[in-house]
């Protein structure tokens, strides 16, 4: 099953706006006060039956804010700077790192999805939401119905007991547009500098009052267009880069490597005709090197050889179909019922590499193959030699495509309510999600088939034959001509070659019943309290293609693992109590408590807690505390994938120059997985001073430990471990009699530590100018983290992708917005400090340092009426404005630009 997230690893691999008019000074617990005030001034039918929502807590009562610290992602941000998915403006935030997008998986199978990933602790320990709701593909922010998307919440902080499993390093609830009105459509273009990474996005809503204004209809579809970028050799500083060994033995990031043992036409390796390779019509000449070191013998700088860059993308392209519906009807005035359904299709077809196999080992060929010509056949029988080792990448034979689709479907229906003049509101849903994943790579060699047909002979007649067919003369085997790009026989290629299919089904089924309010009061404030029930049911199934199940490719294979899953049935209670208010010292002290009993079907009953307060000092200044237990319940995919393998890359440190390896790893799930628990701390303050109207500051720090982290642990942390001395990490090893790594052992495993520490800083400030008609609006997010430890290794400080674990000390973003009723613009400078591209325990490098990054983004927009209540808006934007270039050999990196200035112009009408 691991090859269905990963074809192979390539270790070498590479806002924020004020919220605007509505939510300008949001960013902290202000935005939730401020929500609450709005719905205040609500109609009292309206009143009956809106829930106010504060995210990171089910207490719903007006005026409640929650002790967790929270970001808000207002509708003005999401449209900045041209995005097309909620990704791209999450991973703005300094808080998320982009683990998982076209460009940092742009060389492996889960291409296409886009989850969100705080604190570099990994996609699946932040849970995303849809408002408050979990959906089937919450990994993938591909699938959310971007154009219907009002503003996003992040916590910043551990949720468990609110929300359940995976919100330990925080929570994004999606919130939708649920009462939009009117009718939108929407168009913008995109192009780099270089002329490619086109984009295209079209957008489509309408929303409407039904029935008296009791019912509401809405709809939302948008279509994007994304090219991508191939191939990688396009970015010289990122594609083609990787780690070559100098003079002085020392590791160095370089640019222009190429294989020095294989290329297109095959470079004979062995005997008297080494070095030596083949032209198109079978001859052969010199083999052009380029710059060799002792150390890295099957690589080198510069020189004719193989380069899988040259094929592959340095961002993949993504094709996105999103089609969104809900409707809602008040059947009194106090309780209301609603349904709500969505379809997303993420799906490509794109150039892959050439046979990874192939272009890795050395083939054999005999000197009898009639393929070759009479002159080379007589070099090798006056030398003795009836066979020789030739490098054969197979880009005219085995060229692979990578074709994907994946289709998501999921409906939910609930009511909500309220009782006791409104004091009390309650909710139900259920809802079922299904997504369906079909993966293809084309013409991957045949193990068998291969190795038969590249063993030509001379048959009956002298014409070429499979050496097997002497003695099977059924055979269809075909005699594949390697000597030479383009000479084979496209039947001899057919026989030699597959296509592996890998088809999964993932299905989610949701319930849930909560029912919050207010029972009575003290200080003249209401002590609030927020219960319910949950059920949730995973289950995964996934298949092969008949070639795959036998074990017949050289690399990739699979296990078919028939339809199986888990289910949790929860509770939870969260109170909200006023401890002390109107005293000097003392404007309101409010502690936050909530409990949650989970019990999994697979590792039996856990808890999670959390206990919080907020301290109104005065009214300008507040102070807010929290102290968690969260859960992480290892997914359907960890606990159930039968073994696989996947080809990948180590760097065997424990040898003279650390030469570097493709090997095999194993891989696989573990159904006795436990949960992993997950201590979280957080302390701040927020200050609102009164001489500064509309200026606002927050400081929070966090520390976030996980024990029992299910981890693989990487084949080169295994390699490491060894390195050290650790045994059980050397029995994971399988060498060959040269002392040469060729497979490991990875399985999961609750085995690791997380330890995670740092700062999140946030100011914004609004103001109106006496002389001009709009409103100017600044905003700056920081994040310092002082510790990212996983197991023995400190990631923070690093911005490689050797680990998902490693993250820049700092990162921030400071952004100008300026917005008028005819006119608006936004300038945002975002920050990655200096840091070292690896850590040393992982792979010493001696160039290891790398300078600090400043991205400028400028956008611009107008505003031209159409009538009594249209609008239509023209915007541009151009990103990365003074085109800043990637550090050298960060391709795949989640911090650091590759494509360049991008120009994007677009258009949207209101009516």
């Amino acid at each position: 099953m691991a090859t269905t997230t990963a074809y192979l690893s390539r270790l070498s691999r590479h806002s924020v706006l004020a919220l605007g008019i509505t939510i300008a000074c949001s960013g902290t617990a202000f935005a939730q006060s401020t929500a609450s005030k709005a719905a205040n001034t609500d109609t009292a039918q309206k009143e009956t039956l809106t829930e106010v929502i504060v995210t990171g807590s089910r207490i719903s009562s007006p005026g409640f804010e929650a002790p967790t610290p929270l970001t808000v992602i207002g509708e003005n941000e999401l449209r900045q700077a041209g995005r097309t998915d909620l990704a791209a403006t999450l991973n703005d935030l300094p808080q998320f790192r982009a683990t998982a997008t076209a460009a940092s998986t742009n060389t492996v199978t889960s291409s296409g999805q886009t989850p969100a990933d705080l604190r570099g602790l990994g996609p699946n320990r932040t849970l995303v939401l849809i408002n408050n709701r979990r959906f089937v593909s919450s990994d993938d922010l591909q699938t959310v119905p971007y154009s219907l998307v009002k503003r996003v919440d992040v916590v910043t902080g551990g949720a468990s007991a609110a929300y359940g499993s995976d919100a330990v390093a925080g929570v994004v609830n999606i919130l939708l547009d649920d009462e939009k009105e009117g009718f939108e459509i929407g168009a913008q273009g995109g192009v780099s500098t270089h002329g490619d990474a086109g984009r295209r996005l079209f957008e489509l809503s309408y929303g409407t009052k039904l029935f008296d204004n009791r019912g509401h209809f809405m709809i939302g579809a948008d279509y994007l267009k994304d090219e991508g970028i191939a191939p990688a050799l396009r970015r010289p500083r990122t594609g083609g880069t990787g780690f070559f060994p100098g003079p002085d033995g020392q590791i160095y990031r370089t640019g222009n490597l190429h294989s020095a043992d294989h290329n297109a036409g095959g470079v004979i390796l062995t005997g008297v005709l080494a070095g030596q390779t083949f032209n198109p019509d079978g001859s052969l000449r010199p083999f052009q090197y380029g710059t060799l070191s002792p150390f890295a013998p099957t690589s080198m700088i510069g020189g004719e050889g193989y380069q899988d860059d040259a094929y592959a993308s340095a961002s993949a392209p993504i094709e996105r179909t999103n089609v969104f519906a809900r409707f809602s009807y008040d059947i009194t005035d106090s309780f209301k019922v609603w349904a709500e359904g969505g379809y997303n299709r993420v799906a490509n077809n794109r150039l892959f590499f050439a046979d990874l196999l192939i272009n890795l080992i050395p083939l054999e060929m005999h000197s009898d193959n009639p393929f070759l010509s009479p002159a080379i056949r007589d070099q090798l029988t006056a030398a003795g030699e009836d066979t020789f080792y030739m490098g054969r990448s197979l880009t005219d034979i085995s060229l692979n495509r990578f074709k994907y689709s994946r289709e998501t479907k999921q409906f939910t229906i609930g009511f909500d309510g309220t009782f006791g003049e409104s004091r009390w509101r309650y909710g139900g849903y259920y809802g079922r999600g299904k997504q369906d994943q079909d993966q293809l790579l084309t013409d991957i060699t045949l193990r068998d088939e291969f190795a038969n047909a590249i063993d030509a002979v001379a048959g009956p007649g002298g014409a070429p034959v499979c050496r097997i067919a002497l003695s099977d003369p059924n055979t269809a085997c075909r005699p594949l001509d390697l000597f030479g790009s383009g000479r084979a026989d496209p039947a001899a290629a057919a026989y030699a070659t597959g296509n592996w299919h890998y088809m999964q089904g993932n299905w989610l089924d949701t319930a849930g019943f909560n029912i919050s309010g207010e029972p009575f009061e003290l200080w003249n404030r209401p002590v609030a309290v927020a219960t319910g029930v949950e059920y949730r049911k995973r289950q995964v199934q996934g298949s092969y293609d008949p070639d795959s199940l036998a074990g017949k490719f050289n690399i990739i294979n699979g296990i078919n693992l028939p339809k199986t899953g888990d289910n949790v049935k929860e509770g939870y209670v969260e109170v909200a109590v006023p401890l002390l208010a109107d005293l000097p010292f003392a404007k309101q002290l409010m502690f936050n408590g909530a409990a949650r009993i989970s019990d999994y079907s697979t590792s039996g009953a856990i808890w999670s807690w959390k206990g919080g307060a907020t301290w109104d000092i005065v009214d300008q200044f507040k102070l807010r505390t929290t102290r968690s237990r969260d859960i992480r319940a290892p997914n359907t995919i960890e606990l159930f994938s039968p073994p696989d393998t996947l080809y990948t890359t180590v760097t065997d440190t424990a040898q003279a120059g650390s030469p570097t390896y493709q090997i095999i790893a194993f891989t696989g799930g573990n159904a006795k997985l436990a949960p992993e628990i997950a201590d979280t701390f957080t302390i701040g303050a927020v200050y609102s001073p009164e001489f500064l109207s509309g200026f606002q500051v927050s400081l929070d720090y966090f520390h976030i430990k996980i024990q029992d982290v299910i981890s693989s642990i990487t084949p080169q942390e295994i390699v490491n471990g060894c390195r050290d001395g650790n045994q059980e990490r050397c029995g994971q090893i399988t060498r060959d009699s040269g002392g040469q790594i060729t497979a490991i052992r990875a399985t999961l495993v609750n085995i690791a530590q997380f330890v995670n520490k740092g700062v999140d800083l946030e100011a914004s400030y609004r103001t109106r100018f006496e002389r001009l008609p709009g409103e100017l609006s600044v905003r700056a997010l920081a994040t310092y983290t002082d510790t990212l430890k996983s197991g023995e290794t400190e990631g923070a400080g690093y911005v490689s992708v050797f680990s998902n674990f490693l993250v820049p000390k700092w990162r921030g973003s400071l952004t100008f917005t300026y917005e008028s009723e005819r006119f608006g613009g936004d300038l945002r400078a975002s920050y990655v400090n200096k840091s070292e591209y690896v850590p040393e325990i992982i792979l010493p490098i001696a160039n290891n340092e790398i300078a600090e990054r400043i991205y400028v983004d400028l956008g611009a927009r107008a505003y031209v009426p159409m009538g009594d209540h249209g609008r239509m808006t023209i915007y541009g934007n151009v990103a990365n404005l003074f085109d800043r270039q990637a550090p050298l050999a960060n391709l795949g990196s989640p911090y650091y630009d590759i494509l360049g200035r991008y120009f994007t112009l677009g258009a949207r009408v209101n009516f």
